[in-house]
């Protein structure tokens, strides 16, 4: 039986710091699919799970709820992501073509649409407000549910409800004209 976060946590914090590796194992990907949404890239995205699993762990101490230790992980991902896209904001965010499933390849035009409306996508969500496009990702790219969400963002349920509907309708307004 694979062992919860907290008893996770506690053998690390007495030294066992070989067990922190089933942490990474059990959230890395979750979070690197989030992170290469939020900053636009996988390589970038990469950089950024690095150095949250690194700051966790130096940080581990203080993390005061070792069981919601993937809400915690989540705001030091969330952090890193936020200070990525603030240091690399003149470069320019590629679309995220490669998360997206790719089109038949003898179908060149549709290869082209789905480009353009992917980043068109990508666009208009990096636009939104942080914390609408925050739940937007996590509720639809990594299709988690309401209750384990709002328990990562340390947010009432109602709360995180109102976040996603005015997400949604200014993803709406950002991408309006764009099916037409």
């Amino acid at each position: 039986m694979t062992p919860n976060d907290a008893d996770l946590i506690a053998r690390v914090l007495a030294g066992d710091a070989e067990r922190f590796g089933i942490l990474v194992d059990r959230y890395q990907n979750e979070f690197a699919t989030y992170a290469a949404h939020v900053t636009g890239s996988e390589d970038d995205a990469a950089d950024v799970i690095q150095d949250s699993f690194v700051r966790a762990y130096q940080s581990l101490r203080r993390c005061r709820e070792p069981e919601n230790f993937k809400g915690w992980l989540f705001r030091i991902v969330s952090n890193q992501c936020k200070t990525h896209v603030a240091r690399h904001a003149s470069r320019r965010a590629e679309p995220l073509e490669s998360l997206a499933s790719a089109a038949a390849p003898d179908d060149p035009e549709r290869d082209a649409v789905t480009g353009d409306l992917r980043q068109r996508v990508q666009q208009a969500l990096s636009r939104l407000p942080e914390d609408q496009r925050e739940a937007l990702i996590l509720k639809y790219v990594q299709d988690l549910g309401v209750s384990e969400i709002a328990a990562m963002l340390t947010v009432s349920i109602s709360a995180l409800k109102m976040r996603l509907l005015r997400g949604r309708q200014a993803l709406l307004r950002e991408l309006e004209g764009v099916f037409e």
